[in-house]
Parts: C-alpha cells; sequence; structure tokens
C-alpha cells in the first residue's frame, strides 16, 4: 500500500472529495521577438481581427456561464481586452516594425509596468492581461494548448492555476481543483465557490502531483491527501442536516444581476446588490431611466425583505469607460469605490435617484422590499456623513456604509446618528489590514479569513457599533462559510449576506446553533493563534451540532 502524505494550502468549501488526478495543461512560452516581413498593414489588420474574435468568444463564454460570478469576472475580463489603448499601444509598435504577436508582448509589458506594484485587486488586472494577450496569440498562430476534458469518470483538477477561460471549460467529470497559485480571493477560489466544487489553492507541494494519482481533496482542512481515503477527511460535516428553529442571526444573499436575484431561495433579502456589475461594458454613461430599468428588473425578480443596495463600486479591479478615469501609480490605494464620485458627481446623483425611482415603482407593484442604499471605501466620518446627506436627499431613509478600510473602524462611535447600518467587506478589509496583495499566492495565508487578528478586529466594530445602535453585517466572501458564519454571529455580528449558492447551508448551520454556542465558538477561535488552530477550535466548540 502507498503512503498516505498531506500537502498544505487553503481550503475552498467544506465538502470532501476523492477522485483521480488530472493535470491542466501547462501554457505553452510566448513566440519569440520578431520584425515583420509582412509589412504594417497586415499586422495591423491580424491584430485587430484577433481582438474581434477575442471579444466574440468572450460573448459566447459569458452567455454560456452557469453562474454570475463567472459572468461578472469574464465580462470585466473583455472590457479590458477591448480597451483601445491596449490596441493602440500595440499597433504603435506594429508601425514600428513589430509584427503583430511581438507589439502585444511590447504593450503588455508597457501596461505591466503601470500595473504591478499597485496591490489589492489591481494586480488581477495584471494576470487578465497574461491571459488576454496569451490568447491573442494563440489565435494568430492558429495554434491550440486547450486541455480536453474526458466525458466520463470523476476527476480533480491540477494546475498552476487556472484562468475563468479554463473554468468555464469544466464539465460534470470535474470534481474537485487543486492549483498552487492563488489565494482565498482569486478567481479560481470564486468560481469554484459559486460553483460548488471543493478546491485547494495556494498549494505549494501541486507540482507533485501526477495524472492518475487517486487523491482526497479537503477544503475544510485545507488540505490535499496524496493517496488517501474520504475517512482521512475532515468531512462533510453540514451536508443532509435538518434545521430547527430560525438562525441566530440574520442570513442574507449578496446579487449581481437578474439571475443571481431568482436564484436566491431562504434569504431574508439581500445584503449586497452589486450596482457596477450592470455596467462594466458600457462605454456610455447610463441616463437616469435607463437605470432606472435596470434596476426595476433585478428588484422585481428578487426576494422580498430587506433590499441593500450598493452604489457603483468603480475603480482598480472593475474600471468602468464611461467614468474615465486616469492611471495611477498605485490604483488599490487611489480613486476606488465612493471616492469616485468626486469625479463624476452627476452619475453619482442620477443613481441614488435611479435606485430610489426603482424601488418605489416595484413597491407599488405590491412587492414587500424596504430598499436602503450604502457607499463602498468609506475612509472618514467626513465621507460618511457627505454620503449620508446625499442619499437622504434622495429619499432613503435607511443609509449605510462599507467597512473595508481600517481607518474608519476607529471612529464608529462618531457615526451615531449618520448612518444607520454598517456592512463588513471582509475581502479589502483584509488586504489592508495585513497590507497583502489579494492575489499574490507568496502572501495568500494572511489573506485567510479565520485570521485571528481580524476575527478581533470583527468583534471590535461589533461591540464598538452596538454601543451606538448601529446594526453591522458582513457581506464579504467569509459570509459564505457557514462555520465561519456561526463565529460572527458569536463576535456580535447581526447579519450575513452569502452567494446565493451557499445560503442554504449557512443557513442550516445558523438554524442549528444556538447564541450561547456561537459566543463559545467566537472567542475560542479568536483566542487562536492561527488561522488553522481557530477553525479547530470554532468547530470543536460546536461539535454537538455538526
Amino acid at each position: 500500500m502507498e503512503s498516505v502524505r498531506t500537502l498544505e494550502g487553503i481550503g475552498v468549501g467544506n465538502r470532501a472529495v476523492r477522485a483521480e488526478v488530472l493535470r491542466w495543461s501547462a501554457r505553452k512560452s510566448l513566440p519569440a521577438m520578431a520584425k515583420s516581413s509582412l509589412g504594417v498593414e497586415v499586422e495591423v489588420n491580424a491584430l485587430s481581427m484577433a481582438i474581434a474574435n477575442l471579444e466574440n468568444q468572450y460573448a459566447a463564454k459569458i452567455k454560456a456561464a452557469d453562474n454570475r460570478e463567472l459572468q461578472e469576472i469574464l465580462e470585466a475580463q473583455c472590457a479590458f481586452a477591448t480597451d483601445p489603448e491596449l490596441a493602440d499601444m500595440a499597433k504603435d509598435f506594429c508601425e514600428q516594425g513589430w509584427d503583430a504577436s511581438s507589439g502585444l508582448q511590447l504593450a503588455m509589458s508597457e501596461f505591466k509596468s503601470l500595473l504591478e506594484g499597485a496591490g489589492g485587486e489591481f494586480s488581477e488586472r495584471v494576470a487578465d492581461l497574461d491571459e488576454i494577450v496569451y490568447r491573442l496569440i494563440q489565435w494568430m498562430s492558429g495554434e491550440s494548448d486547450e486541455t480536453v476534458l474526458p466525458t466520463s469518470g470523476k476527476f480533480i483538477i491540477v494546475a498552476d492555476d487556472l484562468t475563468p477561460m479554463d473554468t468555464i471549460a469544466f464539465n460534470d467529470v470535474v470534481v474537485g481543483v487543486v492549483t498552487k497559485g492563488g489565494g482565498p480571493t482569486s478567481h479560481t477560489a470564486i468560481v469554484c465557490r459559486s460553483r460548488g466544487i471543493p478546491a485547494v489553492v495556494a498549494c505549494a507541494g501541486a507540482d507533485e502531483l501526477v495524472n492518475g494519482q487517486m487523491v482526497v481533496i479537503d477544503p475544510d482542512a485545507s488540505q490535499v491527501i496524496i493517496n488517501g481515503v474520504l475517512e482521512d477527511s475532515t468531512g462533510d460535516w453540514w451536508a443532509g442536516r435538518s434545521s430547527h428553529g430560525a438562525p441566530v442571526i440574520q442570513v442574507m444573499a449578496n446579487v449581481g444581476s437578474v439571475a443571481d436575484a431568482t436564484k436566491v431561495q431562504g434569504a431574508d433579502g439581500v445584503g449586497l446588490l452589486r450596482t457596477e456589475l450592470f455596467f462594466l461594458d458600457h462605454k456610455i454613461a447610463p441616463t437616469r431611466a435607463q437605470q432606472v430599468k435596470i434596476y426595476e428588473q433585478v428588484l422585481a425578480a428578487g426576494p422580498d425583505g430587506e433590499i441593500i443596495v450598493r452604489t457603483l463600486d468603480a475603480g482598480s479591479d472593475k474600471p468602468i469607460a464611461f467614468l474615465g478615469l486616469g492611471r495611477e501609480e498605485n490604483p488599490a490605494l487611489g480613486v476606488r469605490g465612493q471616492r469616485v464620485a468626486a469625479i463624476s458627481p452627476q452619475f453619482f446623483e442620477d443613481q441614488l435617484h435611479a435606485i430610489k425611482a426603482a424601488a418605489d415603482s416595484v413597491r407599488a407593484t405590491g412587492k414587500k422590499i424596504e430598499v436602503s442604499v450604502m457607499a463602498p471605501m468609506i475612509a472618514t466620518v467626513e465621507e460618511a456623513e457627505q454620503f449620508s446627506k446625499a442619499a437622504r436627499a434622495a429619499g432613503f431613509t435607511r443609509v449605510g456604509i462599507m467597512i473595508e478600510i481600517p481607518a474608519i473602524t476607529q471612529v464608529i462611535a462618531q457615526l451615531k446618528g449618520v448612518v444607520d447600518f454598517l456592512s463588513i467587506g471582509t475581502n479589502d478589509l483584509s488586504q489592508y489590514l495585513f497590507a497583502a496583495d489579494r492575489v499574490n499566492s507568496g502572501v495568500a495565508a494572511l489573506l485567510n479569513p479565520w485570521q485571528p487578528a481580524l476575527l478581533s478586529l470583527l468583534q471590535s466594530i461589533a461591540i464598538d457599533s452596538a454601543k451606538v445602535g448601529i446594526k453591522v453585517g458582513v457581506c464579504g466572501e467569509a459570509a459564505s462559510d457557514p462555520l465561519l458564519a456561526v463565529v460572527m454571529a458569536g463576535l456580535g455580528i447581526n447579519s450575513v449576506s452569502a452567494s446565493p449558492s451557499s445560503v442554504a447551508a449557512v443557513l442550516d448551520l445558523l438554524s442549528r446553533v444556538d447564541a450561547s454556542a456561537a459566543r463559545e465558538a467566537a472567542n475560542s477561535a479568536r483566542s487562536a493563534n492561527t488561522p488553522r488552530d481557530a477553525k479547530a477550535a470554532a468547530k470543536a466548540a460546536l461539535i454537538e451540532f455538526l
């Protein structure tokens, strides 16, 4: 019998799975730089045709995507691929005598010099650029190195990393994923979480895995078990249980499209409606009337209850063409979120009034919803006051802000009378708290949402908010983890908002525990020294409910 070994990484999901390894094809090297022998016109035409073809590919993949999270990522990449600045830069190099492939590579190099070192989600744009340029060159060369998936069997995909275009090719034979790169908020993690595919990312030992090997992915323990059996894993501790009573805190859903809204089942409203996702492909700013129609559709399709709409969260990771945001040396620390309102005040005003008009219109049909708004990336009380004043002038009675920047956590007492609720975005809060790039696998461990320091900060926010009568929720990726959602309840958080695919599991566990047990789990986790110990401590405290 072959020896059993374990590899460490960061788990995504809770369900363990055992299957055969299938390594994803490694990418070929880009062609060597070369001068053109065909002339500028031929090279520029080849470039234009490649861009048009890639745009069509993205359109087809977006249509075929089976969940909104993947669609959002592909839409953002498509907007980047069709950015005229990238094309113009590549054409300039063609006019200097380089062939189309070399022109693209040189343009990519210049773009990278602008993007690298930006930190935060902006680093994802570098990876997106690599993906876009690679596919353009691949099309021009007439070659393909895509992995052909079997049509039967069960496999765990192993790769250095995966792109959104890779993951959309997954069929029913893919039951798990292991990547050497990535992190808890990387494209791969987000897509796997939304599709319910167990994964372990940032797994440094992934190179050891070979085709045909039997392995167990145990995301709950953040391990890959080579030659293991399911009994070696922590198991499906939350699956198939019956709920008892009401959840200890409110469970809501994150929504980014009409399709998302229709999938929300069991949630007590929407804790995060992402409005920027409606405008990623808009070259011209939508009118107020156009916005009203968009919001009416999603509000009508969604659940009853409270609907929290986040105003435009554009910037580094979500570039929106009509905003005309200039390039910044460090965009992750630049004009993002609510700061964009100062640059585009008319759009900001139109958006607030359009959301209110849509809410009134849908409510007039008899739908029982209460719509409130919140602003992203608020750093100071003054910014909160400015947003609150504008939102109330538009007719909103409930106004909130996102807690993503550590500075605002220190002045929560001063928000009394300014805002009615707070919503914690754990992804951005973590990256700013730990000074760690969200997509850099080298620091991915710092962004584990079970970090005791993050849990302590969440408790501090909850305590300070309660003192001044402000409700606080969590709408980050971390809220989609049922066990962590219970810990959040124990820390004093009033509500969690999870992805539609995770709502049932989160609701189930929160309905089986009581407040006392949640507090015990939270205290045990917060007192640990490492994320792994924090999760183990919480699980031990809740063992009778699992």
